[in-house]
């Protein structure tokens, strides 16, 4: 039986096998539903008989994505965060409101522990929007996810910034220490407000006592790690973890 795992975000679609989360195929669609027919296709010859997906956005794909699967008959569940998840460790959401926190975040955090046990974790996702989210290992396999923060993300922190002020160029510079152009100011800006973001939640977990490793993921990662390294070496990069928190929820339900 095969356990289709889909992570619909608001600029692409990410979907994989269970058996597969860190080799997932990838579809940019900001919104349109274009590239629908090619893709049904390929998934019914694929014959899966159930789906887990993750959607925070792009309302049209995914009402799209459940006509096809009820049309065809193929059970699906389109996941929210939990007030705890228990497998192989046990998470407690400690969101005031735990099912108002978003499901991407939640399972991101899943996925995050389910590769990197044993401590805790702040979770960093830079796309449309930067989440970055604390999880404080409470030991023997327990662990609370305290809450996070969210900023716009690097495109959005830029966008935000030329379309209130025309004046500005839309293009970015280099990153320099002393920028001397506008453009190179602006990149400065961005990627010192992402880093500062990351580097406060840190310091807090860090002065409570609870030192975290940090991840770092999502489609901006590989502009801001270079400089988020400089503030901590052992960053540590790693993707796909919503479809990675899935998985791990598809093994708790015996998929």
């Amino acid at each position: 039986m095969t356990t289709l795992l889909i992570d619909l975000g608001n600029t692409a679609l990410k979907w994989t096998t269970m058996d597969e989360p860190d080799s997932p195929h990838m579809i940019v669609h900001r919104g349109s539903t274009h590239f629908m027919e090619e893709l049904y296709e390929l998934w019914l010859r694929m014959r899966p008989a159930r789906i887990l997906g993750c959607s925070v956005a792009a309302s049209d794909v995914a009402f799209s994505l459940t006509k096809f699967f009820n049309e065809h008959d193929i059970d699906w569940n389109w996941v929210r965060s939990q007030s705890q998840f228990k497998g192989d460790f046990t998470l407690r959401n400690e969101y005031a409101n735990p099912r108002q926190l978003g499901a991407d975040r939640w399972f991101a955090a899943v996925g995050a522990l389910d590769t990197m046990p044993d401590s805790s974790l702040l979770v960093v996702h830079t796309g449309t929007a930067t989440t970055v989210d604390s999880i404080v290992s409470l030991g023997k396999g327990e662990y609370a996810f305290k809450g996070g923060r969210i900023a716009p993300g690097p495109s959005l922190m830029r966008d935000c910034l030329t379309n209130g002020i025309p004046s500005l160029p839309d293009e970015l510079g280099q990153y320099r220490l002393y920028p001397s152009r506008t453009s190179e100011a602006i990149t400065a800006g961005i990627i010192d407000a992402q880093v500062g973001l990351i580097m406060r939640a840190k310091n807090v977990m860090d002065h409570q006592g609870t030192s975290p490793r940090v991840v770092l993921a999502g489609g901006a990662a590989q502009f801001i790690a270079p400089y988020l390294r400089e503030e901590i070496p052992n960053l540590i990069v790693r993707h796909n973890l919503v479809l990675r928190g899935l998985a791990a929820l598809a093994k708790v339900k015996g998929a």
